[in-house]
């Protein structure tokens, strides 16, 4: 018994927080089990913040965020919901105070091919005039 609790204590050191990753792209889902839904976050981390997306695929539920990482979760959340019509060549954003999201109980993936950024980080671009 000591042996596991020893083991899975090794295994949180080696996993870094959020905070001190480095900048970049990063994808982390809730389940490695791909034949069932799942929740994904994709994030961009540059600086101090982090703009990513958190999709439930059980739910059909997904909005984009932008926030400040602290220590294994991101804090100061602004959610990002996308309120356009289907048929609207533009998007139009609702933004919204947001809720923490912790990273404790999800697994990182390898990034790669397949990661839908681009229309997050859109929506916390500064309007141009």
């Amino acid at each position: 018994m000591m042996l596991t609790l020893s083991a899975a204590t090794v295994i949180a050191q080696i996993r870094p927080d959020i905070q001190n990753l480095p900048d970049g792209d990063y994808r982390y889902r809730d389940s490695f089990a791909l034949d069932r839904p799942f929740r994904e976050i994709q994030f961009r981390k540059r600086d101090k913040y982090i703009t990513g997306s958190d999709s439930d695929k059980r739910t059909g539920n997904s909005y984009c965020f932008r926030g400040i990482p602290q220590h294994n979760s991101i804090t100061n959340i602004t959610a990002a919901i996308d309120i356009s019509p289907k048929t609207a060549q533009k998007t139009e954003w609702k933004l919204a105070p947001g809720n923490p999201i912790n990273f404790d109980r999800l697994y990182p993936l390898q990034t790669g091919p397949g990661l839908e950024l681009y229309k997050c980080l859109t929506a916390f671009l500064p309007k141009l005039k």
